[in-house]
């Protein structure tokens, strides 16, 4: 019969060799790459801070950014420039517009002072985001697509809107050609002209002329009403109101003219 030192013995014994098998075990390298991943975050040593760090960190600890120790600087506030370019922005996104209206609009309608918003103006003209100089050149386009006006009388209109001599050239140096003459063609069927040598400025004269000479031909054979002379007459009249010259109102009636005498003949010998 076992006693009960032997058991206890035995017990031990048993302990012993089970403590030195785990600790074997925990040992291996194999487990141990695969157990580090798993480690306890809360296990894992901090970095020790220098007593300097310390004391930065405790001194952002007790920072407080409101009361007394708060002092607002403005320095990312939006300044009265700011908001004045912001607005013309605004104003141009609605319409394109001169300087000049851009100026009033900012000081009379909307109350800023006249220096913030000339340097806002100045800052957004040195950007490319407003020009004089382009606006005059698509104001142009569109007053003589829509509406053939001259060239003196599309000045004319800038002028009121603000715009220099200046920027007005070089609105028209691709719309117009060089004092905004043109060429009308007399004999516009006539092809011995179509190999001569010419230059932009003189090609730009005539094209004009053409697409002013087409216009005329619509309005004379809308409006039908009364006799040739009647005719004419008011068409002279819409050419005066675009501000045509005298030369260019009567080369176009001419060459009118012309043209219905040929087609009147060609009519009779039918």
């Amino acid at each position: 019969m076992t006693t009960i030192c032997e058991h206890f013995t035995a017990h031990a014994l048993v302990g012993a060799r089970a403590r030195r098998a785990s600790s074997s075990f925990s040992r291996s390298p194999a487990l141990s790459r695969r157990a580090a991943p798993f480690q306890n975050p809360a296990r894992v040593p901090r970095a020790s801070m220098s007593s300097d760090d310390e004391k930065k960190a405790q001194m952002l600890r007790n920072l407080t950014l409101d009361g007394d120790a708060y002092v607002r600087t403005g320095a990312f506030d939006a300044s009265s420039v700011d908001n004045a370019k912001a607005q013309v922005i605004r104003f141009l996104a609605y319409k394109p517009r001169t300087r000049r209206e851009l100026f009033d609009k900012l000081t009379v309608d909307k109350g800023y002072d006249a220096n913030d918003a000339n340097e806002a103006l100045d800052d957004l003209r040195a950007n490319g985001v407003q020009s004089d100089a382009e606006y005059a050149e698509m104001f142009a386009r569109y007053k003589w697509r829509n509406s053939r006006w001259a060239a003196w009388r599309v000045r004319g209109a800038l002028r009121e809107k603000g715009v220099n001599d200046a920027d007005i050239d070089a609105g028209f140096a691709s719309v117009f050609a060089r004092g905004g003459e043109m060429k009308v063609d007399m004999f516009p069927n006539d092809e011995s002209e179509a190999t001569e040598e010419i230059d932009d400025d003189v090609d730009l004269e005539r094209e004009r002329a053409r697409e002013l000479l087409d216009s005329a031909r619509t309005h004379f054979k809308r409006n039908a009403r009364g006799d040739m002379q009647a005719r004419i007459r008011r068409l002279m009249a819409w050419l005066e109101r675009r501000g045509h010259g005298g030369s260019v109102i009567r080369d176009i009636c001419e060459v009118i003219k012309r043209e219905e005498k040929f087609a009147g003949d060609a009519e009779r010998d039918v």
